[in-house]
């Protein structure tokens, strides 16, 4: 073998090692991204969950907040109405 045909064979093993290392970078981005994306849609699942649990919380705030407004109310008025007792 010819010191050119052994030069072109080291080159075309070069080559070869630097085309997979490459493709092997290549695949590995690949399946980054695709975890990125799955783990970016888990996450917009979770915000759409808690802000559902939110909106639900906050109704409930309102409607305990209503009521307690209403009981106090009542309590006010019971209290207006029945005469003072003087104590001894």
């Amino acid at each position: 073998m010819s010191r050119l045909q052994q030069a072109s064979d080291r080159l075309k093993t070069a080559l070869d090692s630097l085309e997979n290392a490459v493709e092997s970078v290549v695949v590995q981005d690949a399946q980054n991204q695709s975890s990125n994306v799955q783990e970016v849609e888990a996450l917009r699942s979770q915000l759409s969950a808690l802000r559902a649990d939110y909106d639900k919380l906050t109704q409930t705030t309102e409607t305990v907040s209503a009521r307690l407004d209403g009981a106090v109310g009542q309590l006010k008025r019971v209290l207006a109405e029945e005469p003072v007792k003087e104590q001894a």
